[in-house]
């Protein structure tokens, strides 16, 4: 039992936790006889009178607002939390006590931070310390650091014994969405909410993915818990680090890129993260931040919404499209705190269209190097994949990710085949799944830098293109004589062709109109194996022979192309000179 030996210890370092001894307890059999049990003075017997008026406009929280003469329960809420901070989830949990909530479900992966949260919640929101009672199927209902009470393992046997409780207390029920086939569990369950929300009793659900019995999902609150902040993940780190003797942390400036590189996992994903970085090491410096982004990598992998990208492309590896880098370096400096002083807020997004194969997505990977931002790229369709449970709780958890990795840019790569190309019910869920992803963008509040890119931008939504959304919208078109000399030089160089100046790239880009910039990376390739295979360097003459062999997009979709920039002309800002 360690969890309750952890209790334990936290009440003995909290005068405010201190309880009188503990008491035994007669067993109980499934709603019959008499249960009780103590904490805090706490007892659980027979079922309580109705509260008297005075109890209804009395808060017994520990806050200064009267409540209304009698609640009337709302509907069921889904909370996204704007400000993904602990202090904000408290006090939200506070206000759904005060305005008497029976049930809330909490979403989250982690039950242990979660049953932390409820536990000081008792402990502190009210007048007086109240009890914490837990309840899973293999220990029954349990007080703080007892013994669990005995005939409890049955749901119905705890859920009457929440019934029969006469004192403010807060239950928490692990698991207990595996029950609901099970008719009796909802019906008590629906008894349950009738009792309790003439309390300030609350029954606490959770689970990594929104289940509810459809009876209840009109009165059961749904709230997310925030991911952990950076103050959280600093303890983490401080108790890893500080179990392993001899280990010398030399990070200095760079232990605040540490953890806001941690932003995102979980406390448990930090720390076997930090563990993993860390264990064997008799120093670490600055090198263990680009190890922890692998590991990150990983993690955020393995939950299948999101993906990681590592931080490889910079500005200087991508040849021409400088009016989209003046842009750029012109925003540089509004993350900082002067612009903020000066007035100015932080760049929303930037929506990059253009014809295919001419940068795009290498454009949007180099604003998270240049910024020096993580770079998180979600793709729409595993959000209808619903790897989350249902499409719109998937989109919601990756948004929740992305937050509280911030700052950070989300890419969100041909974002208009998210958008397009359904009927019937499928465009039904396309139009809800916008619809949310447009306010989000609208009301946002954490530094998540939208990085989108299309392709076929004729037919995205006039609601994704007006200015709110995005900060501009970008149009690369094929690249230019000058901007085709430069993607030349960067290819060769990046295979590091010898003798680079030996080769005549004027010329070259000069007989590369129509090329775009995937089709100049792949001239470069097919002349190194034209050489390789002849075991000599590369030629000008290998260039020339490569080029034959490519037929540009340009000329085999030349009136696709046009009409992609006639709509252009007027909606867009040109991303080359």
């Amino acid at each position: 039992m360690g969890r309750l030996s952890r209790d334990a210890s936290r009440r003995a370092a909290d005068p405010h936790r201190q309880r009188p001894p503990p008491v035994s307890y007669p067993s109980v059999q499934r709603g019959r006889g008499p249960l009780r049990g103590h904490r805090r003075g706490a007892h659980l017997g027979t079922p309580p009178p109705a509260p008297a008026a005075a109890d209804l406009t009395s808060c017994p929280l520990a806050c200064e607002h009267p409540l209304p003469q009698q609640c009337s329960p709302l509907a069921r809420k889904s909370v996204m939390q704007k400000n993904a901070g602990t202090q904000a989830f408290d006090d939200e949990l506070r206000k759904l006590l005060a305005s008497r909530h029976a049930i809330i479900y909490v979403q989250t992966y982690e039950e242990e931070r979660l049953e932390r949260a409820l536990d000081s919640l008792a402990a502190r929101a009210f007048s007086q310390p109240i009890p914490f009672v837990t309840w899973s199927v293999t220990e029954g209902l349990c007080f703080a650091d007892e013994e669990p009470l005995p005939n409890t393992n049955e749901p119905l046997a705890a859920l009457d014994a929440v019934l029969t409780h006469p004192k403010t207390a807060l239950f928490f029920f692990r698991d207990l969405h595996r029950h609901y086939e099970d008719p009796q569990v909802v019906r008590r369950l629906r008894d349950v909410y009738r009792a309790l929300r003439r309390s300030y009793k609350a029954l606490f659900l959770s689970g990594p993915e929104l289940r509810i019995p459809r009876e209840l999902e009109k009165e059961v609150i749904v709230i997310d818990l925030p991911m952990p902040t950076m103050e959280e993940l600093d303890e983490v780190f401080q108790e890893v680090a500080g179990g392993m003797k001899g280990l010398a942390v030399e990070l200095g400036e760079h232990y605040d890129k540490l953890l806001r590189g941690s932003l995102g996992l979980t406390e448990d994903e930090a720390r076997g993260a930090f563990t993993k970085l860390l264990v064997g090491k008799r120093s670490v410096g600055p090198s263990i931040i680009d190890r922890l982004y692998e590991e990150k990598r990983q993690i955020v992998r393995k939950e299948g919404i999101l993906d990681f990208i590592p931080p490889r492309i910079s500005l200087d590896d991508i040849g021409g499209l400088e009016n989209l880098k003046d842009w750029l370096r012109q925003r540089l400096g509004f993350f900082t705190r002067e612009a903020k002083d000066f007035g100015l807020e932080p760049p929303k997004g930037l929506l990059v269209t253009g014809i295919s194969g001419c940068g795009k997505s290498m454009a949007v990977q180099a604003i998270s190097s240049y910024w020096q931002m993580p770079l998180i790229r979600l793709d729409m369709n595993r959000i209808y994949a619903a790897l989350a449970g249902t499409p719109e709780r998937t989109l919601e958890r990756a948004i929740q990710i992305a937050e509280a990795i911030a700052p950070c840019v989300l890419w969100i790569d041909e974002i208009e085949t998210a958008l397009v190309g359904t009927d019937g019910e499928g465009a039904s869920l396309a139009t809800r799944i916008f619809s949310s992803f447009l306010t989000w963008m609208q009301e946002k509040q954490q530094m998540v830098f939208v990085a989108a890119t299309a392709n076929e931008i004729d037919q995205l939504p006039p609601e994704l293109l007006r200015k709110g959304r995005f900060d501009q919208i970008f149009f690369v078109d094929l690249p230019t004589q000058s901007e085709r000399y430069d993607i030349l030089a960067v290819h060769l160089a990046k295979h590091n062709v010898p003798n680079p100046d030996d080769f005549d790239l004027l010329s070259i880009s000069k007989s590369t109109t129509n090329f775009n910039g995937a089709e100049l990376a792949e001239l470069v390739k097919t002349a190194m194996y034209l050489a390789f295979d002849q075991g000599r360097a590369v030629t000008n003459k290998d260039l020339y022979r490569a080029m034959s062999q490519i037929v540009p997009l340009a000329t085999t979709m030349s009136e696709r192309i046009k009409e992609i920039k006639r709509w252009a002309d007027t909606r867009a800002i040109k991303a080359n000179d």
